[in-house]
């Protein structure tokens, strides 16, 4: 029986973040991201498509910028297998 990798959970807290540069610097605090992490929505789709295979991203208060960000997350997941990413 093969056993299932343990999934990495990470919350992120969008509360009162209403600028794409605020939201990126509250996924760069929150998440592994590589070094050269673009602080873009391109960006946070190729990080999640290739090291999100494991992750399971919960968005709280997503608000002002959700709507873009619901969408490139729904591409993400379509795309990588064992990506979870929740907004509550």
């Amino acid at each position: 029986m093969k056993h299932k990798p343990t999934k990495k959970v990470f919350t992120i807290d969008l509360t009162g973040v209403r600028s794409a540069a605020k939201m990126h610097e509250a996924i760069a605090a929150t998440l592994p991201l590589p070094e050269h992490y673009g602080r873009n929505l391109d960006a946070f789709y190729d990080v999640l498509t290739e090291y999100g295979c494991n992750w399971k991203i919960t968005f709280r208060n997503a608000g002002a910028v959700a709507r873009r960000l619901r969408t490139v997350c729904a591409d993400a997941m379509a795309e990588t297998p064992g990506l979870e990413i929740v907004f509550e």
